[in-house]
């Protein structure tokens, strides 16, 4: 295993227990506005921001990389798998090439917007209370970035013929 794969599954755990911590805190969350709302008529202010603008993009954002380390992204092979092992190794790795370019545009395209939303002070007013909402704009280019770093690894290794990282999942393995 390679110092970059080594540093990447680092990267990828790291990033997933980030998001399974926001899970959590999120549940926790939800539930004690929920009694807080209902039973002692007392919520906590900006959950709803909370939730949409933090929790639910660490959740949704940042394992990314981890899901395509385990290729555990949603394929349909309807077509590639009438083709040979060695073609579908091809297209295999090609793709995690066009991948990577259009997660590196998202990468570059979210970390513009969020130093925009940064340079602004971004934040949204919930129950008379600020909430800064810019550091979750950083999230989405961490993500992406991640699984830019993941796709060239991928493409890397398939370029050279080693094994992909975490098992590629394909027939030619």
């Amino acid at each position: 295993m390679s110092f970059i794969d080594r540093w990447l599954a680092r990267a990828t755990n790291l990033t997933t227990v980030i998001g399974a911590i926001a899970v959590v805190l999120m549940m926790v969350h939800i539930t004690v506005d929920v009694v807080g709302k209902f039973i002692l008529f007392l919520p906590v202010p900006a959950t709803i921001t909370l939730v949409s603008n933090y929790y639910m993009v660490v959740v949704a954002f940042l394992p990314l990389a981890l899901a395509e380390r385990r290729n555990s992204h949603i394929s349909v092979e309807v077509l590639t798998e009438q083709f040979s092992p060695g073609v579908q190794r091809h297209i295999h790795g090609w793709t995690c090439l066009y991948s990577a370019v259009i997660f590196s545009l998202l990468t570059y395209r979210s970390f513009l917007d969020a130093v925009d939303k940064y340079e602004l002070g971004s934040f949204i007013m919930e129950q008379s209370t600020k909430v800064p909402i810019w550091p979750g704009h950083f999230l989405l280019p961490l993500g992406a970035g991640l699984m830019v770093l993941m796709l060239l690894l991928r493409f890397a290794n398939y370029l050279s013929g080693r094994p992909q990282p975490g098992g590629s999942g394909t027939v030619a393995e």
